[in-house]
């Protein structure tokens, strides 16, 4: 059996104390037990351990305070903490690799811990790649733009809300960035073709690193390092992939690596274990695809209302204010409007369809409405305490240019406007 270099087995050392740290349960990231039922249970005591110690470096290392040193709801990937927790994760692998280096220096090769490894990263990646993939296969994180967006200056977008809107806008490059992934993650179920959907991964991943980083996306460091572990599993096939594809060689059948376990029925229950996760995991992101799909694309309900309007007329408190305000749009938990200076005012609110009206959260409020005619809305009520009228005319969204101009094989010249 062939010795592995000193580096070799000091690198490997690293790059396992490393992800096993990783690929445990956390905050925003997926895991292989993330679809059991009860898995926030499983990882309770490691979630509890992770939220004690991050503070306390933020605190009492770093000299932070304020909402920095504390786990709150967010959308962000990039915190203050999810920072500090990836660098005690490296901090922790390098004092792992010493420790282990120096309780095992007598061994010469990691084979079988190497074949663990990669069935852990494979799962890992491969039920992140699902998660990712299926709400673009079913175009759920990226939607066509809303409203508020159709009618926003371009100047006033962010960087983050520029890159939304351009992939909502073409829900085919959605789905097919979403079959993608999910074609990477089938690939790294099989030991066989591990190689071939590392590559599919690294290659999606790739672009979905650039895209983080070049449109301050805040996900940038979860995405990284699911890159890195596409490049983990890339990592000894990488001469091979070179001779063949550049060098033009011949080259050895790939090393399956696989995962042994001695006893032949504890062998196969961990096959069918094996098994049984992939599919559960598989099954339920597909099942919850579907179902949303069926709320928000097959059965969507909206209000009698729906729809962006121009404002033909508007008062407040009895006053006529032609031209206060440019833009109303009625959405499914309020309404939203855009005033003659640009400013956005949302209003969040709930619906009785039966008297036609719309109540405020902030109890600020109350606005009935009618139609009378299939073009028309008019609306009556108060808003922030102020008497209101408006009588508004529907847009058809549909003949915007952004989501009317379709699919054209033959252009004589560029249409870019």
């Amino acid at each position: 059996m062939t010795s592995w270099s000193m580096s070799r087995r000091i690198l490997f050392r690293f790059v396992c104390c490393y992800f096993v740290l990783y690929c445990l349960p956390g905050d925003g990231r997926v895991h292989i037990l993330s679809t059991v039922p009860g898995d926030e249970w499983i990882g309770k005591p490691w979630t509890w351990l992770v939220h004690a110690v991050c503070p306390w470096f933020a605190i009492h290392v770093f000299h932070l305070s304020g909402q920095r040193t504390t786990y709150f709801p967010t959308g962000s990937g990039d915190t203050t903490l999810a920072w500090i927790e990836n660098l005690l994760f490296i901090v922790a692998a390098l004092l792992g690799t010493a420790i282990w280096s120096v309780l095992d220096r007598k061994r010469f090769e990691y084979r079988t811990a190497h074949a663990w490894l990669r069935l852990l990263l494979r799962y890992t990646l491969a039920f992140t790649l699902f998660s990712y993939g299926f709400v673009k296969v079913v175009p759920l994180q990226f939607q066509p733009p809303r409203f508020s967006r159709l009618v926003e200056p371009y100047g006033e977008f962010s960087p983050m809300g520029v890159l939304w809107s351009f992939m909502g806008s073409s829900l085919a490059y959605v789905v097919f960035s979403g079959c993608a992934e999910v074609l990477g993650g089938l690939l790294l179920l099989f030991r066989r073709t591990t190689t071939l959907g590392a590559l599919v991964s690294f290659a999606v991943l790739a672009n979905v690193v650039a895209l983080n980083f070049c449109y301050d996306v805040p996900v940038k460091l979860y995405s990284t390092n699911l890159l890195m572990m596409a490049v983990t599993l890339l990592a000894p096939d990488l001469r091979r992939l070179f001779d063949f594809l550049v060098l033009n060689r011949a080259t050895e059948p790939a090393d399956p690596m696989p995962v042994t376990i001695r006893p032949r029925k504890l062998r196969i229950a961990a096959r069918v274990f094996g098994v049984l996760l992939a599919g559960w995991a598989l099954w339920f992101e597909v099942h919850q695809a579907y179902r949303s799909y069926l709320q928000v694309y097959a059965h969507p309900k909206h209000p009698p209302a729906y729809g962006l309007f121009d404002v033909e007329t508007f008062r407040r408190a009895g006053e006529d204010r032609p031209g206060a305000v440019r833009k109303v749009w009625f959405i499914d938990q309020g309404i939203g409007i855009r005033n003659s200076d640009d400013r956005v005012e949302t209003y969040a609110g709930k619906y009785n369809e039966a008297k036609r009206s719309i109540a405020m959260n902030n109890g600020k409020g109350e606005l009935t409405w009618w139609l009378p005619d299939d073009s028309h809305v008019q609306i009556e009520g108060k808003l922030d305490g102020t008497p209101v009228f408006a009588r508004l005319r529907r847009i058809d969204t549909g003949k915007m240019l952004l989501n009317g101009r379709g699919f054209h094989w033959i252009n004589e010249f560029p249409f870019n406007r």
